[in-house]
């Protein structure tokens, strides 16, 4: 699949001179500034974040969910949000714009989740990257640890999905891909934590060293950053599993997702044997990686 050749070609959305103003805001304007508490109201307070946020969405055909999800994002006070639509057919694009800080890219033939992230992340201007999909609805206070990790020094911040899954007998074989790319880049620590599922963020160096290019196959951009010894943990703990949206394109076995991301791996793993070569390969058939593995498998 050749995606980058839809990474240059976004169409966005115009209007009013103030939104023309917002797809290129200057330094100050990404600034962030508190809206005062209303009276009266019981919203759990977000901390602020010392550094510009930035906030990428990418949707395909969520209307009924859409705006909720920019709701609870612009509880964090970003300094930019940036929508991309993937090939929508529904109202998604009247959503979005009811959210007027959002800079709404439209691509008229989807160019999947993760070729939206890249393009949300070359249009961004913030020190902070946060991606999300615009399927799920995730309360605020759970999508501020991960922007407030790279606020104190993470690089890359990842979502912990380990204590939503069953156990390791009854793993797809794409959860199994998540771990064994950690294993053999030597995280164990991050189980199946990967790029590939939101929320996660990203520093602006991260961004940097990665490239634009790697973001869009997200298990290869992981591989990246370990390597280039960035700053790369787990932040936070939502499950994305029981919310993610039910397609025709990501339930069964083989469906078209799990094939994709298979394959991102793939290339995730080619990406890793370039840099390491043979040592590599002496690692993870080493005994301390059985060790590990098998600490996995067992539950323990």
């Amino acid at each position: 699949m050749n995606r980058s050749s839809k990474l240059y070609k976004p169409k966005i959305s115009k209007g009013s001179s103030k939104f023309r103003k917002s797809v290129r805001p200057s330094s100050a304007s990404l600034r962030r500034h508190p809206r005062k508490a209303k009276s009266g109201r019981s919203l759990r307070l977000i901390p602020g974040f010392r550094s510009s946020l930035s906030v990428i969405i990418s949707a395909r055909d969520e209307e009924d969910t859409l705006f909720q999800v920019l709701k609870q994002v612009q509880r964090l006070h970003p300094a930019e949000i940036i929508v991309i639509l993937n090939g929508c057919q529904d109202r998604s694009f009247q959503r979005a714009r009811l959210c007027k800080q959002a800079i709404v890219v439209h691509c008229p033939e989807s160019a999947g989740h993760d070729v939206g992230r890249a393009i949300g992340a070359k249009l961004s201007r913030g020190d902070i990257l946060l991606f999300l999909d615009g399927d799920m609805v995730i309360t605020a206070p759970l999508l501020a640890s991960f922007p407030a990790a790279i606020d104190q020094g993470l690089d890359v911040a990842l979502n912990d999905i380990d204590p939503f899954l069953p156990t390791f007998a009854e793993w797809d074989d794409v959860t199994r891909c998540k771990l064994f790319l950690n294993l053999i880049l030597g995280r164990t620590d991050l189980g199946t934590s990967s790029m590939t599922a939101v929320p996660h963020a990203l520093s602006r160096r991260a961004i940097e060293t990665i490239g634009y290019r790697h973001l869009m196959v997200p298990p290869k951009a992981q591989a990246v950053a370990i390597m280039e010894k960035l700053q790369v943990e787990k932040a936070g703990t939502v499950d994305v599993i029981r919310h993610n949206r039910q397609r025709k394109a990501n339930t069964g076995d083989g469906n078209a997702m799990a094939r994709l991301i298979s394959g991102d791996h793939a290339e995730a793993f080619h990406e890793v044997l370039a840099r390491s070569g043979s040592k590599l390969l002496e690692a993870v058939n080493g005994a301390e990686s059985r060790r590990q593995m098998a600490l996995w498998r067992n539950g323990l």
